[in-house]
């Protein structure tokens, strides 16, 4: 009997036969699960990198490969595989399925985020005193660099521009954006000014979770930023996953009639203890404020309503606008191949805040998403009373 790494000799009724060791089929099945990792991780983070084209076309490409190339042929005649034999040969065989049902699946996805219409532009406001507050994860990116800095950003942005256009906030919050970006913006809304620092160094480097504001309604009281952890006037160097998050605010005083209110935006962590914290800052910043503001509160929250720590916000006393609004709460924000999948983004107001329209805009300017985030859309007003002494 001759053995080799991967396969081995040996006499079976008086003929050689070969068969595959075991180390054939513990690479096998090894190299199986990584192509498949791979693949799983292929569909999952490369639409953030844009060349969706280059990509449908390199999937296309290996499913045909895998659909239309060799493959194992049905013995015939009187000779019988051994059981190893049919082991192996079955374990290929399913490692080769699952591949063609993952491809075949991407290649979906793809063809679907290209022809899928996405949703309508938003009426214009019913009351020219309502305040049109839009809240936004733009996703990070920038003009030049690798894929992984730009993230597809030189093709978003057109369509963010012209998702603006169609939607004309009063007060525009965004988060994740780059320095890049929040002076794209700034060109966009040349009618509106800018509050907001970076959270790597409390100036220009870093997300900016910005609040912008239209100048000739709104005058700034006053406004800034600080730290979602203690001392929460200081930023702390950090990796991606572990950097000290932010919140921006701003004190404004509407001229339309004559009130003043508080905005507040952030992007809160990804795990549930940091954002119990953060939530406990942000309440007792809003709590510290002049008691006769209207305060709203806009978020990416990175948690569904039902979390905890986005439930505090509720306990504190706001209300989900979507809910003031009488509309169904908990619609997706964040989106996958245009699919909504979860409701991590919010805008939140006090009692002070009537709601006149929520909507979450799946707008697609150019056939292009403007970001992984659907943007979400609150007019709000005074109370009655207030809005009708003027």
């Amino acid at each position: 009997m001759k053995i080799s790494l991967l396969t081995k000799l040996r006499l079976l009724l008086d003929r050689q036969i070969q068969e595959p060791t075991l180390h054939a089929f513990l690479l096998t099945v090894l190299v199986s699960a990584v192509l498949l990792g791979a693949c799983v991780a292929g569909i999952v983070f490369l639409p953030a990198f844009g060349y969706m084209w280059w990509t449908f076309a390199a999937v296309a490409a290996i499913l045909a490969l895998l659909v239309l190339g060799p493959r194992f042929k049905t013995v015939a005649g009187p000779m019988l595989l051994t059981g190893r034999q049919l082991w192996f040969r079955g374990i290929c065989r399913t490692a080769r399925v699952l591949f063609i049902v993952a491809l075949a699946g991407w290649l979906g996805l793809i063809a679907w985020s290209a022809v899928c219409p996405g949703g309508p532009a938003p009426p214009a406001k019913a009351d020219r005193r309502l305040i049109r507050v839009v809240t936004w994860n733009i996703h990070c990116g920038q003009d030049e660099g690798p894929p992984w800095k730009q993230f597809d950003w030189p093709t978003r942005k057109h369509a963010l521009r012209a998702a603006l256009e169609q939607v004309l906030p009063d007060i525009l919050c965004v988060q994740e954006a780059t320095p890049e970006q929040v002076a794209f913006l700034e060109k966009s809304l040349p009618g509106h000014q800018r509050i907001g620092a970076g959270r790597d160094d409390g100036q220009s480097e870093g997300e900016h979770c910005a609040v912008y504001f239209k100048q000739q309604r709104f005058e700034k009281l006053a406004g800034g930023t600080f730290w979602l952890e203690q001392p929460i006037d200081e930023p702390r160097p950090g990796s991606a996953l572990g950097v000290k998050r932010i919140c921006t605010w701003v004190r404004l005083m509407d001229w339309v009639n004559g009130h003043t209110l508080r905005v507040y935006n952030s992007h809160l962590y990804l795990t549930e203890a940091p954002r119990r914290t953060a939530a406990t800052i942000i309440l007792d910043h809003m709590a510290a404020g002049d008691q006769t503001d209207a305060v709203l509160l806009t978020a990416d929250f990175n948690a569904s309503p039902s979390v905890p720590s986005r439930r505090l916000f509720l306990d504190a006393g706001l209300a989900d606008s979507a809910e003031r609004a009488r509309k169904p709460v908990g619609l997706s924000t964040f989106q996958f191949y245009g699919i909504g999948l979860w409701c991590i983004d919010g805008i939140l107001v006090d009692s002070k805040w009537g709601v006149q329209d929520h909507r979450v805009l799946k707008l697609k300017p150019h056939n292009t998403f403007p970001s992984d985030h659907f943007a979400l859309l609150a007019d709000l007003a005074l109370p009655e009373s207030e809005v009708a002494r003027k």
